[in-house]
């Protein structure tokens, strides 16, 4: 089940967006590594939830060594992941040096093609939707994480601008 939190736009930079309702989902929780392990052992699974860890431990150190060789990963289904660089810019062509270079970010590109499970019109034919949980109406930053951070977000293909 996924839960929806309403709440105004109040940033008045954002002219046709300002003062209107719109929704987000209310995440209940984040599991970790070990979690989602334990939840793919919990399908009937010939491997216990160790193995799973292990393997799919492996899995993301594998991810990260490819990366930082310079090449892209891509999961059939789920989407890309590649390495973009953040720079300064430089007045011209000789100038530019590594120190330009201030930080390598990971990014993530969803699949949208056939195969996935993930394109937009999927998840928004499956979702069990439902209304507000008590007590969330009007609360920000149900989306963020421990540290303040907000994860995921964004819209894509919406009507309106969405804050």
């Amino acid at each position: 089940m996924i839960y929806i939190k309403k709440y105004q736009n109040n940033n008045k930079k954002m002219i046709n967006a300002y003062g209107k309702w719109y929704g987000r989902i209310i995440h209940t929780e984040t599991l970790d590594l070990d979690d989602l392990c334990d939840h793919i052992a919990s399908h009937g699974t010939i491997f216990t939830a160790d193995v799973v860890a292990g393997t799919v431990k492996k899995f993301v150190q594998c991810i990260q060594e490819l990366l930082l060789e310079g090449k892209k990963v891509k999961l059939d289904g789920i989407g890309t992941f590649y390495l973009a660089l953040q720079t300064t810019g430089a007045e011209n062509l000789e100038e530019f040096s590594m120190g330009n270079v201030k930080g390598v970010r990971l990014r993530f590109l969803a699949d949208q093609g056939g195969k996935s499970r993930y394109t937009t019109s999927v998840l928004t034919r499956q979702a069990k939707l439902t209304s507000t949980l008590p007590g969330a109406e009007g609360k920000e930053n149900d989306d963020d994480d421990d540290n303040g951070q907000q994860h995921g977000g964004g819209t894509s293909g919406s009507v309106e601008e969405q804050p």
